[in-house]
Formats: structure tokens, C-alpha cells, sequence
């Protein structure tokens, strides 16, 4: 098992550019965090700067909170083939998406089919991805396991889902979400829980310490490190 270790694109108070360089002697893949339409949209080289290949890292990107999904799912269609061309030179893997209404993937994979091998479908505090499991199924998605809101939020029924774990692509990992944000590792409730996870994965998926502050991601960092070596897992 050898698990790519990533971390999100917002650790210090930067744009995207200085977060990828501080991160790029931490990990191998940097999760750029498009959380709001306009302003990702807005992005200059300012904050996607054209060196940043040089830095040698991987990339996927988290889709806007905020998509236009009222407007229809042409209008969300358009808005992340947007964010696309933003970011196409930075090559991203795929792209993690918060679930919208039951109906609204179908609607958006008609308008875009070539996102169907891309997406990868997040449980939220507000949506644990049940009710939308079959068209999950039935659009060939991949999945984003949050294992803090998993924990935090009683979620653990996901893992039941008939194929769930052959659908997982990457997960995020931190202690547990609260009104204070995302804890560091070293609070989350049952580190064995996280090892019976990855012990029914491929293998090869992409682990996000989804840790928001450089000091606290590095303590988290090393200690998944620890916790793989300890379990026989390997990463890079």
C-alpha cells in the first residue's frame, strides 16, 4: 500500500502561489482550495503563478461551495469548465465536490459527460452521500472520504454502502470538525478506525492532512507518517 500525502492550499495567509511553495517540501500533492465561485474565478498570476510546475507537486482541486446550482446544472457546468481552463496548467487529477440535490449530478453529467472520470463526491456535514448513492453508481463517480465529518458527525453508515470503498479516490483526515474548525490528528477519537479505512482501500489513493495552519499540519503530517509505518503502510 503506498498512499500520496497532500495537503490544502490554505496553511499560511497567502495566495495559492506562496501556500504551494511553503507545502512543497512537506508533501507530494497540494488540494487547491476553489471554495468561492467569483473569487477563484477573479484568480490572476498573482495567485496561480505560471512557475508553479517547477515546484515538482501534484494537484487536485475542491469545487466552490457556492456553485450555481439554482441557476441549472448548464450554469454549474460552465462555472467549473471555467475553473478548469484557470487551472489546466497545473494538470489536477480530479476535483472534490459537496453533494448538491438528489437529480443534480445527472443533470450536470449530461451537460459535461467528461467529468464523470473527475469527480469525486464528499460527505458533508449537511449530506453523507446515502441518498445519492445510486446515482453516484449510476454516473461512475469517485468518492472523497471526509473522515472528520465522518467521526464528527455520526456518519460511519457510509462505510456500509454496497462498493463504497471501490469508489474512494482520496480522503481528508484531521481530528474532528467543530466551531473552532478542524483539529490536528492527534484528536481524532480512534486512530484504528482510520487504519481499518485504509486497510480496505486499493491503496494508492491520495491521503489530505486537511489541516488549515502550517504548525499544526506539520505535527499532523508527522504523526500519519508514524501511524503508517506502524500499520505497514507505505507513502509518498
Amino acid at each position: 500500500m503506498r498512499f500520496r500525502l497532500a495537503a490544502p492550499s490554505c496553511v499560511i495567509p497567502d495566495r495559492v502561489g506562496p501556500n504551494c511553495r511553503a507545502l512543497s517540501s512537506m508533501v507530494g500533492e497540494v488540494a487547491l482550495m476553489l471554495l468561492e465561485t467569483r473569487g477563484c474565478l477573479e484568480y490572476d498570476e498573482l495567485d496561480l503563478p505560471a512557475d508553479l510546475p517547477g515546484l515538482g507537486l501534484g494537484y487536485h482541486a475542491h469545487l466552490p461551495l457556492d456553485l450555481p446550482w439554482k441557476d441549472g446544472p448548464a450554469a454549474v457546468g460552465d462555472v467549473i469548465f471555467a475553473l478548469e481552463q484557470k487551472i489546466a496548467f497545473l494538470r489536477p487529477r480530479g476535483y472534490v465536490l459537496h453533494p448538491p440535490e438528489p437529480g443534480d449530478l445527472s443533470g450536470l453529467l449530461r451537460h459535461r459527460p467528461g467529468l464523470s472520470s473527475r469527480l469525486w463526491l464528499e460527505n458533508t456535514r449537511e449530506r453523507d452521500l446515502c441518498e445519492l448513492w445510486d446515482e453516484i453508481g449510476a454516473l461512475g463517480l469517485g468518492v472523497c472520504l471526509d473522515v472528520g465529518h465522518m467521526v464528527s458527525y455520526g456518519q460511519e453508515r457510509v462505510m456500509d454502502l454496497p462498493g463504497f470503498f471501490e469508489r474512494v479516490r482520496i480522503l481528508h483526515i484531521y481530528g474532528g470538525e467543530s466551531e473552532r474548525g478542524h483539529a490536528g490528528l492527534g484528536q481524532l477519537p480512534d486512530p484504528n478506525l482510520l487504519r481499518d479505512i485504509l486497510l480496505r482501500l486499493k491503496g494508492d489513493e491520495t491521503l489530505v492532512v486537511e489541516i488549515f495552519s502550517l504548525e499544526e499540519l506539520g505535527r499532523s503530517l508527522n504523526l500519519l507518517r508514524s501511524w503508517l509505518l506502524g500499520w505497514g503502510m507505505h507513502h509518498d
